[in-house]
């Protein structure tokens, strides 16, 4: 028997569509896919992370170490005979008497040297003393045989101008150095420099051939003066010479000018200028011809401080080394070994101030976290070199 279809019902249709274990399948492949983009990303990011982080720190070691180099090279610019000839100009190493209407104690002291490296205690970095003139005439000594407390005769008195901050040496009875800030060189005699305290005028030449005439009050002349001269050398510094102190404090390479105190933010701290970031520490060591052969040996390199003036003829180079980090944290130790640099290794600590030797239990305070950059150089003291054959 058969039975045929009601004329009301249709034939049912084929069913198609994914079954549960196939859509199963198919989101776990999505899942796996999205995982893998993710991790993608991830590594993609932290690398980029890195590699930015390591263009930060070579751009900061870079201007860095060009920014000291430039200044080191121009140590001694001025005064560099001073360290020759113990029969004519030998006072440096003396201690200068300074005064400064500015400062919070106006008279103070600094060494007569064209470069002094202060040796950081423990993990404390090297301080680098630059001192150097900006005077536009021969760097020669000028002698005088006559003085008073606000004025010297000289043999002669061409390039001194008002507004030049010159150096006063004697070396008998006793070595005695201190600072003026000149303010008149119109004495008939064309031979007498004046250093007034109180106002005086000044020329300045301008561009286009004219001058200008300009007021200022003498900063830089003490009252009292701390030295009485009879006779002695001149040494003009220019009217912008710079006593640079290079250091390094909280990951930044700082400078300050130490004979000109400016302090805007009312810290009584002469105000530092900050050229480079994330910079650790600073070593720098003396290179001392001491056998006079012409050239600094392995063994000539030294963190001893000059003290006799003869030596300071023998200073032909300063060696400078920088310690760069990356501010990018690393998930894994990335630097295991101190880095070091020609002068030996560095001392670094953690982030955190604990001994390098030890594992903080935050790794973002681990100095094995991060990564270096060590960045090196040798500067001649060229000055110190032509200044052996300057004779006044």
């Amino acid at each position: 028997m058969y039975s045929e279809l009601s004329p009301h019902e249709a034939p049912r249709p084929a069913q198609a569509g994914l079954s549960l274990v196939e859509i199963m399948v198919g989101v776990l492949i999505g899942m796996i896919g999205i995982v893998v983009i993710f991790q993608m990303l991830a590594t993609s990011e932290a690398r980029k992370r890195t590699v930015s982080a390591g263009s930060d720190v070579q751009v900061s070691g870079i201007i860095g170490l060009t920014s000291i180099e430039r200044d080191v090279r121009e140590a001694g610019y001025g005064f560099a005979s001073a360290g020759y000839d113990t029969g004519i100009t030998p006072v440096m190493g003396c201690t200068v008497n300074a005064y400064d209407t500015g400062r919070p104690t106006p008279a103070f002291t600094y060494r007569l040297t064209p470069i002094q490296i202060i040796q950081g205690a423990g993990t404390a970095s090297d301080s680098v003393i630059v001192l150097r003139g900006n005077g536009s005439t021969f760097p020669a000594a000028y002698v005088f045989t006559e003085s008073t407390d606000t004025s010297k005769k000289t043999r002669g008195r061409a390039g001194i101008s008002p507004r030049d901050y010159v150096l006063i040496g004697r070396v008998t009875p006793t070595l005695q150095c201190m600072t003026a800030e000149i303010t008149d060189v119109t004495d008939a005699d064309s031979l007498t420099i004046r250093h007034n305290q109180g106002s005086y005028s000044y020329t300045t030449y301008l561009p286009d051939g004219s001058t200008s005439v300009s007021t200022r009050i003498a900063r830089f002349n003490n009252l009292a003066p701390p030295v009485s001269f009879t006779a002695g050398y001149i040494f003009n510094l220019g009217n912008g010479p710079r006593r640079n102190i290079w250091t390094v404090l909280n990951g930044k390479l700082q400078v300050t000018n130490d004979l000109l105190y400016q302090d805007t933010n009312g810290d009584t701290i002469n105000d530092p200028v900050e050229v480079a970031d994330n910079v650790i520490t600073l070593q720098a060591e003396y290179g001392i011809d001491a056998n006079n052969n012409g050239r600094i040996e392995t063994s000539e390199w030294t963190t001893t401080d000059p003290v006799a003036v003869t030596q300071w003829a023998n200073i032909m180079a300063v060696r400078l080394g920088m310690l760069v980090r990356s501010g990018q944290f690393e998930r894994t130790t990335v630097t295991t070994t101190v880095p070091s640099w020609a002068g030996g290794q560095f001392t670094i600590s953690n982030l955190d101030g604990s001994a390098s030797s030890t594992t903080p239990a935050d790794p973002a305070n681990n100095w094995r976290n991060y990564r270096y950059r060590v960045y090196e150089t040798v500067i001649p003291l060229r000055n110190m070199l032509w200044g052996s054959n300057i004779r006044p």
